[in-house]
């Protein structure tokens, strides 16, 4: 029994052993994979909480966290100088400046190749050229035709260089020095381009460059170049003797139109602003009046209105000319006298005088014509009462171009032989002001018409700059006066003298509106002088009794007769050597006409 029940306990037993040699295994392979688990699982955990609480720290914190990580991550990079750039260059550019002189003359090489890390760049007039390319390291290479070309590597910093990269280039051709200069001013001209075959220079601010050719070559023909400027061909001279260097000038760009009568015709000519390159751009039909046929230009010199009787008949016509085209068009024409007044921008200002009696209404007009869409207003017009011998009719005064308005004087005259006239009684003279397109017309003033006269009137003149002096009859055998100025009308103490005698310059706009030439005579010269927009702060820019004021051709340059027959031009900021360094620009025919008031326009 015994023995059965130790079998009987000893089958459990394996049975037990069985097990726990099956489920320890298998319980210690799950204990140590439990084990693992618990291991790591633990931790992480609290890592994971630590992270969680760190990360709503930082977003909680952005002003703090984010310039901190920042700080962090530069650090880092620093602190390891030799994969830095190799991380940095991923996102990271910085400015390379290169300078490239030529290793003999050490004067800047113009349009030399500079490269590197793949970017290409031309260098300046002053032998200057700046890649912005990847940080660290890389290879810059430096060419140009008839130099040695350059190789070597250099490392782009993080910060930007202080100074910039120094190369030498040999040339192995003959390397010429030349200067370009402005040829109305004078003026060393920057970044002219120069090109000889396939070489090439550009000028730096001195108006410097060298050019190199190759060897054996005395000379070479090249053309210069410039923005705003007329192209010019040259010739290079190797061997260039001290009294005859390699100087060039280039001439501005644009064209000066004036009148001719050089074919015994009186025709429209334009040329460059040195006079060359002449053509006719609207030739003369000989029908002509050589006392009435006028050129006035419009400030940019888009347009020119035209005063010709070249169609023929009794009286001249309005013609506009399109400088741009030459195409010619037709403004105003009849039974009419045309008296010019001035530009408002792309607006031509003219009165007519139509041949009707004197108390015909309508018989004069003030007029505008639109240039850039033809559009022609009447911008006001006389009006006129009885007929023959009793009779009111209304005329115009002066009538101004001021500071992009028209300001004009209105007055009645009668044919009634005495003073008194019925149909003159409640007549008024007006000073009035309207607008180039026809708009804000309005009396400024108006003035009754003394007991003792058969006319009401007023008499105008400029006077300073922007202003007009009016002078009327106050009804008690004197005179009193008024002045417009800065769109106003306000009374002046003025004498009878002053008003008739004292001289005042005719003051020329420039297109802008913010330079002003003006002349005043002093010791038996015209002595000129370019002032602001108001006509203040003055410069004088020369003196010479030949010379007398025309206009200005852009805001730069100044136009000047000489003799009433030769037009001439300087730089607006005046020369070294005053009027005596002006360039002659052409002869030209100058009628006998007389424009009086502002130069809103040049011509006459």
């Amino acid at each position: 029994m015994a023995k059965k029940s130790h079998k009987t306990e000893d089958m459990p037993a394996e049975a037990d052993e069985h097990e726990e040699h099956e489920t320890p295994e298998s319980g210690h392979e799950e204990h140590e994979h439990r084990g693992e688990q618990t291991a790591d699982d633990a931790p992480s955990s609290s890592k994971s909480l630590n992270l969680q609480s760190l990360w709503a720290w930082c977003m909680a914190k952005k002003k703090i966290s984010i310039p901190a990580g920042v700080a962090v991550l530069l650090v880092l990079f620093f602190l390891v100088p030799f994969t830095r750039y190799s991380v940095l260059a991923l996102f990271l550019k910085q400015d390379f400046p290169v300078v490239v002189l030529d290793s003999q003359t050490g004067q800047p090489v113009s349009s030399a190749q500079v490269s590197l890390k793949g970017k290409t760049v031309s260098t300046d007039g002053k032998g200057e050229a700046t890649l912005h390319v990847p940080v660290g390291s890389g290879k810059l290479t430096v060419s140009k035709t008839y130099y040695k070309g350059f190789s070597q590597s250099v490392t782009v910093p993080v910060s930007k260089p202080g100074t910039e990269f120094g190369v030498k280039l040999e040339a192995t051709g003959r390397a010429v020095a030349l200067t370009v200069t402005n040829k109305i001013s004078g003026k060393p001209l920057q970044n002219a381009k120069i090109v000889a075959g396939s070489a090439e220079a550009k000028t730096d601010d001195q108006g410097r460059a060298t050019l190199v050719i190759p060897a054996g070559q005395t000379q070479a023909k090249a053309t210069i170049s410039a923005d705003g400027y007329i192209q010019s061909d040259i010739v290079v001279k190797v061997d260039a003797a001290a009294d005859a260097p390699n100087k060039f000038s280039l001439v501005p760009t644009g064209k000066m139109f004036l009148l001719s009568d050089a074919s015994g015709k009186i025709d429209l000519v334009k040329t460059n602003l040195d006079g060359s390159d002449r053509e006719t751009v609207l030739a003369g039909t000989g029908k002509e009046d050589r006392f009435n046929t006028v050129l006035f230009a419009s400030r940019d010199w888009k347009y020119i209105a035209l005063l010709s009787k070249r169609d023929g008949g009794d009286n001249p016509k309005l013609f506009l000319v399109e400088t741009d085209s030459g195409k010619l068009t037709n403004i105003d024409e009849g039974n009419a006298q045309f008296q010019i007044v001035g530009w408002i921008d792309n607006h031509f200002i003219y009165t007519v005088t139509r041949n009707l009696n004197s108390w015909d209404p309508k018989r004069q007009a003030l007029k505008s014509f639109d240039a850039s869409t033809k559009k022609l207003t009447t911008l006001d017009e006389t009006k006129a009462e009885g007929w023959h011998e009793d009779y009111a009719g209304e005329q115009f005064g002066g009538v101004f171009v001021v500071d992009h308005s028209v300001v004009y004087a209105k007055g009645w005259i009668s044919g009634y032989a005495g003073y008194y006239s019925p149909v003159m009684a409640s007549k008024q003279a007006t000073l009035n002001t309207v607008q180039a397109d026809g708009s804000q017309k309005k009396i400024l003033k108006s003035y009754t018409k003394p007991s003792y006269h058969n006319y009401v009137s007023l008499d105008t003149r400029p006077a300073e700059f922007g202003e007009i002096y009016v002078q009327y009859d106050n009804g008690q055998g004197a005179y009193r006066y008024d002045e417009y100025a800065n769109g106003k009308l306000s009374s002046l103490s003025l004498s009878d003298d002053e008003f008739y005698n004292k001289a005042y310059p005719t003051y020329s706009v420039s297109p802008s509106g913010k330079r002003i030439l003006w002349s005043t005579y002093t010791d038996g010269k015209n002595v000129f002088t370019v002032g602001d927009g108001s006509g203040q702060n003055g410069k004088k820019i020369g003196a010479d009794s030949d010379f007398q004021v025309y206009g200005w051709y852009t805001d730069d340059y100044v136009l000047l007769t000489k003799k009433g027959s030769e037009m001439w031009i300087m730089p607006a900021d005046g020369l070294d050597n005053g009027i005596s360094g002006a360039v002659k620009i052409s002869d030209y025919y100058k009628p006998q006409y007389y424009l009086n008031g502002f130069g809103y326009g040049y011509g006459g």
